[in-house]
C-alpha cells in the first residue's frame, strides 16, 4: 500500500513538471523580442524608402506601441499615416493622421495632418451618379483646415481642391436632374437643376443647367418661367453652345 502511494505521488510530480515545461515552452514561443527604439525607427525608414510600406507601417507601429515616450515617436505617428497613404490604404491613413491630431493638436505638423485627412477622403471620391459621401467629407475636412490655418500652404492647396470637389458635386446633382428629365419628370428635374444653380454659381455647369431649366418649363408649357431662364442664359452666357440652341 505504501509503495502504491509513493508511485502515485511520483506520477503526479512527473506530470506537474512536464506540464510546467510545456507552459514555459509555449511562453517562449509566444514571447516576441522587443527591439531598441532606434532600430524600429531606422528599419521603418529603410522599408519606406524601398516602398515596402507594409513593413514600414509594422515597424512604426512597434515603435509607437513599445516606446510612447521615445523622442522620435511623434514623427513615427505622423509617418505611419504617410506610409499607409503611399500604400493606397486611405482609411488607415486617415485614422493615423486623426490619431496624431488627437495626441498633438498644437503641433506645427497639424495643418499637414489635417490636409491629409481630407486627402484620405478625396482619394476615395466615387464617380458621378454614385454616392458622394467621400467628396462631402473631404470638403468638410479641407474647410476645417482653411478655417483654422488660413495662411498655411496646405490651406491654399485645400482651396483648389474644394473647387474641384464642387465641380464634381455640381455634375453629380445635375446628373440627378438629368435622370428625372429623361424620365419626363419635368418638375422634379427643374427642382434638381435649381439646386445646382443655387449652390454652384460661377461653375462651368451653369450654362448647361440654365438650358435644362428652360427646357423643363418649356415642356411644362410654363412660358413665363421658361422665358425667365432663357433671358438669364442669353444675357450672362452669350457665347455658350447652350445659348445658341435657344437663341
Amino acid at each position: 500500500m505504501k509503495k502504491l502511494k509513493i508511485v502515485f505521488f511520483f506520477a503526479i510530480f512527473v506530470s506537474v513538471i512536464s506540464f510546467s515545461f510545456m507552459l514555459s515552452g509555449c511562453a517562449s514561443k509566444n514571447t516576441k523580442k522587443i527591439l531598441p527604439a532606434q532600430v524600429y525607427y531606422k528599419k521603418a525608414l529603410y522599408e519606406a524608402k524601398n516602398k515596402n510600406y507594409s513593413a514600414a507601417a509594422k515597424n512604426f507601429k512597434s515603435l509607437i506601441t513599445n516606446y510612447p515616450s521615445y523622442r522620435k515617436t511623434r514623427k513615427a505617428e505622423l509617418k505611419l499615416g504617410d506610409v499607409y497613404y503611399l500604400a493606397g490604404k486611405y482609411i488607415e491613413a486617415g485614422g493615423a493622421y486623426t490619431d496624431f491630431l488627437v495626441l498633438h493638436p498644437r503641433s506645427k505638423e497639424a495643418p499637414f495632418a489635417m490636409f491629409y485627412i481630407g486627402m484620405s477622403h478625396y482619394k476615395r471620391i466615387m464617380s458621378v451618379g454614385r454616392s458622394q459621401n467621400q467628396a462631402k467629407k473631404a470638403k468638410i475636412e479641407f474647410e476645417k483646415l482653411i478655417s483654422k490655418y488660413p495662411y498655411s500652404k496646405f490651406s491654399r492647396k485645400a482651396l483648389k481642391l474644394i473647387k474641384i470637389i464642387n465641380i464634381h458635386l455640381s455634375k453629380n446633382t445635375f446628373f440627378t436632374g438629368l435622370y428625372y428629365f429623361n424620365a419626363g419628370m419635368w418638375k422634379q428635374a427643374a427642382y434638381m437643376f435649381k439646386i445646382v444653380l443655387k449652390q454652384y454659381k460661377g461653375y462651368p455647369i451653369i450654362p448647361k443647367d440654365l438650358y435644362y431649366i428652360y427646357m423643363c418649363y418649356n415642356n411644362l408649357k410654363n412660358k413665363t418661367e421658361a422665358n425667365e431662364y432663357k433671358e438669364i442664359l442669353l444675357s450672362h452666357f452669350p457665347k455658350s453652345i447652350y445659348t445658341k440652341k435657344i437663341a
